[in-house]
């Protein structure tokens, strides 16, 4: 049975099982001779960018610490924060929303519902996080923690968005329209008011001259100049 130390006592030292199980034990003379005979690490041996590299990668604390060949108590202090990172990462790309047609949906709810049986963990490579998933099958995708920005890289994992009609490029800003301004009707060309003037001027003698009835002289009178210009008033006819 393997034993892990765990903490300090007063007088004993606790240990833990694998299966969590404590136990203490009483540092007398016999544990003293033991613990000088046991070899310190080499500390030389290894790096903690080493650790957490390969902590990073996927690999397990047991595993990192037989590659380095090493105990798991040596690599544990360097792995732990990495370790604390992933389940961040994990945690922010399960609880991602993201569309789902008409609705929002998490991410982990949207994989389990294609594949039940998926297993979700994150590795850091040199594009990134990368989520990985398997199952039935084995899905990738490419996370971003701080955009919150998922997208496939895998075929199984763009089967996936493309049965919740997701596309490649999940967060795409909707395009705005801009707005059409009025046709402004603009004057003909050539056109002055000097040269509007005179053809209204024109139109409202001629109109006067039908209209009128001719005055005691024989002759007709004159429209005014509101009646010209402004069309205002009535047609009057002149005094004698």
């Amino acid at each position: 049975m393997e034993l892990k130390f765990v903490s300090r006592e007063g007088d004993y030292l606790v240990f833990e099982t694998a299966e969590g199980t404590r136990a203490r034990t009483l540092i007398d003379d016999q544990v003293r001779d033991a613990i000088r005979k046991v070899q310190p690490v080499d500390s030389s041996s290894f790096t903690p960018r080493e650790v957490q590299q390969q902590i990073r990668a996927g690999l397990s604390v047991t595993e990192v610490a037989a590659n380095l060949g090493v105990p798991e108590s040596a690599v544990e202090p360097f792995a732990l924060p990495i370790l604390d990172e992933i389940r961040y990462v994990i945690d922010a790309a399960l609880n991602t929303t993201l569309p789902d047609g008409p609705t929002m949906k998490r991410f982990e709810d949207m994989v389990l519902a294609s594949d039940p049986e998926v297993v979700f963990k994150a590795i850091k490579t040199e594009l990134g996080w990368e989520i990985i998933a398997r199952g039935a099958n084995s899905y990738s995708w490419l996370f971003d923690p701080r955009s919150r920005v998922i997208e496939p890289n895998s075929e199984s994992a763009r089967k996936i968005g493309k049965a919740h009609s997701i596309r490649d490029s999940i967060f795409t800003p909707p395009v705005k329209e801009e707005p059409v301004e009025p046709a402004i009707e603009k004057e003909p060309a050539g056109a002055s008011v000097h040269d509007l003037v005179q053809e209204l001027r024109s139109r409202r003698e001629q109109t006067a001259s039908e209209l009128k009835p001719q005055t005691a002289k024989g002759r007709a009178a004159l429209p005014s100049w509101d009646e010209i210009v402004l069309g205002a008033g009535s047609l009057e006819s002149d005094a004698d």
